[in-house]
């Protein structure tokens, strides 16, 4: 015979987190296409527009899915929670050193201690991707396409 408090529990409806990410994506999706619409130009509009849109048809997929899905009991773990801390800090330090140092000098610095946090030891690899990420990125979107990348008030 079950006890009163296991019919409670089971009894009682699972709350789906889905939910929350939905309502951020879609008030993330209205006020990112509020704020393009003050933009002045119509090209530039576009693209700020096609990603609201794309954004608002996906949170809208997730929603159906939350609905109308198998029901899955989901538990949460915690014991990432310090990483990601850690990497927001380390995020949070990245751009605090792009508007003083600039794209170019922070991401190198940024690039070798996220991948040694991240637990990267090969020394070969981790001044590749440090040189090369900056090289590409300066190549692709300032010859490509002739866009300035933030500089920093120091540099």
């Amino acid at each position: 015979m079950e006890s009163k408090e296991n019919k409670t529990e089971n009894s009682k409806k699972q709350f789906n987190y889905n939910f929350i990410s939905v309502i951020l994506l879609y008030v993330w999706a209205i006020v990112f296409i509020f704020e393009a619409g003050k933009i002045p130009d119509m090209d530039s509009k576009f693209f700020p527009y096609i990603v609201s849109g794309i954004a608002i048809v996906l949170a809208t997929i997730l929603l159906l899915s939350s609905i109308f899905g198998p029901r899955k009991n989901e538990t949460f773990d915690f014991s990432g929670t310090l990483k990601s801390v850690k990497f927001g800090a380390l995020l949070l330090v990245y751009v605090i050193l792009i508007s003083f140092f600039g794209f170019y000098v922070s991401t190198p610095i940024y690039l070798l201690g996220s991948m040694y946090a991240l637990g990267q030891r090969n020394k070969k690899v981790m001044l590749g991707v440090a040189i090369f990420t900056p090289i590409a990125v300066y190549l692709f979107f300032e010859v490509l396409l002739k866009l300035n990348i933030p500089s920093g008030i120091l540099i």
